[in-house]
């Protein structure tokens, strides 16, 4: 069983990688290379040191470039969950009110304006939730981030070493019991 404070530092650590980058997550590289240091129990997030190197040797405007390009513009790569499982159907807007209703019964609020889904939103909320609902999350979903980190790498894109992380971790966090 893995320590909750980890859990929750690993999960608000994949958040902030995969949120869209702006001037706060260049200016907070050396904070999050530090965090992923003190995680070293954790190898399977060890890529993610690759992806801040990149952060650190590429312009701004590439890295939001890029982000765009891949998340925003390819149905096949964005990072709203339900997507893969749903696409645009009706099944889908049941499984985001689902999210809604789960964020909602965890206390959670979210603070931004984008689906419940947007799985930066949804690592957020797995670093605070309960253990019982991290593991429901992850199970259901780790199919959906495999998917995502496999077109990526094919790609060749720079984020896939932060989605293959996050993937390995989320298998590893489900064998062990969260």
């Amino acid at each position: 069983m893995t320590n909750q404070e980890d859990r929750r530092t690993i999960f608000k650590l994949f958040s902030v990688l995969l949120s869209y980058p702006d001037e706060d997550l260049f200016e907070s590289s050396g904070e999050l290379r530090l965090k992923l240091t003190s995680l070293s129990a954790f190898p399977t997030i060890a890529p993610c040191g690759d992806f801040l190197d990149f952060l650190d040797s590429t312009p701004l405007i590439v890295i939001q470039e890029q982000y765009s390009t891949v998340f925003d513009f390819n149905a096949q790569i964005c990072l709203n969950l339900t997507y893969h499982e749903h696409g645009e159907t009706h099944e889908r807007g049941a499984a985001l009110a689902n999210f809604r209703q789960l964020y909602k019964k965890e206390g959670y609020e979210q603070s931004n304006s984008e689906l419940p889904d947007y799985l930066p939103v949804a690592l957020e909320f797995l670093s605070l939730c309960s253990d019982e609902t991290c593991s429901t999350i992850l199970e259901r979903h780790i199919p959906h981030v495999d998917v995502l980190a496999e077109r990526l790498k094919e790609l060749g894109h720079p984020y896939h070493n932060v989605m293959e992380a996050l993937s390995l971790t989320c298998r590893e966090f489900v064998a062990k019991g969260v």
